[in-house]
Parts: C-alpha cells; structure tokens; sequence
C-alpha cells in the first residue's frame, strides 16, 4: 500500500522534511499532489533555526514520511 493513502490531516509523523537536516515530527495540515504540509512540534536544536524562520511549517514529500508518532496534545 502507497503511504501517501494513510496519511491523515491533525496526525502526527516523523518524517524528513525539504530543506531541514534532521528527522523532525509534525502534524500534516494540507495533502498536496506529491508532499504534504506539516507544522513542526519537534526538531534537532541545529535545525530549530530553520524550522523558527519558516514559522514551523515544512513541506515533506510522501516517500520522506516515515512512522505515526503519539504526541502530547498541547492545544
């Protein structure tokens, strides 16, 4: 099965996002034809930089996600 069918909108995943170093995990906020949006909840401190200056929102490509992750809701 593609892993692009099991990703949901509001669930969190680690994943490789474009333009960041490190594994980072976020909630997937938009699906997009070949990546979808995160918003980044958890990141390497050399990445934090990056992550601050694109306002914590990342785009991953579908091949790039790698595990559902449980996170603590903080909302």
């Amino acid at each position: 099965m593609e892993m692009r069918e099991t990703i949901e909108i509001g669930v969190a995943y680690e994943c490789k996002a474009i333009g960041i170093e490190k594994e980072v995990v976020g909630v997937v906020e938009q699906l997009y034809n070949n990546t979808v949006l995160i918003n980044v909840v958890q990141c390497a401190p050399t990445d934090r930089a990056t992550v601050i200056e694109l306002q914590n929102r990342l785009l991953v490509k579908y091949e790039d996600i790698h595990a559902c992750v449980e996170i603590e809701c903080t909302a």
